[in-house]
C-alpha cells in the first residue's frame, strides 16, 4: 500500500498539511509507518504511548521501520 502524506518542516518539527485521516487508518493497524512525503522523501511516524504523533527523516529511523507487508517480528519507537 502507498501512501502519501503532505508535510511540511516548521521550527519545532514536522506538521501536517494533509493525509491525516489516512495517516490515522495507517496507525490504527502498526504503531510506526513509513510514508513518502513530496519535498522531504521517506519518514517514519509513530504514535506514542500518549497518543502525540513523532516523525523522523532521519534515512536510519526510515530504514529501520521500512518492512515488507509481510515481515514478521515487531520493533516500536516506544
Amino acid at each position: 500500500m502507498t501512501v502519501e502524506i503532505i508535510v511540511r518542516e516548521t521550527k519545532t518539527g514536522l506538521e501536517i498539511v494533509s493525509g491525516q485521516r489516512r495517516l490515522d487508518a495507517l496507525l490504527a493497524l502498526r504503531d510506526e509507518v513509513v510514508v513518502m512525503s513530496p519535498g522531504i522523501g521517506e519518514i517514519v511516524i509513530a504514535r506514542l504511548p500518549d497518543g502525540r504523533l513523532q516523525a523522523s527523516a532521519n534515512p536510519e529511523h526510515v530504514r529501520l521501520f521500512r518492512q515488507p507487508e509481510a515481515a514478521s517480528g515487531h520493533k516500536s519507537f516506544a
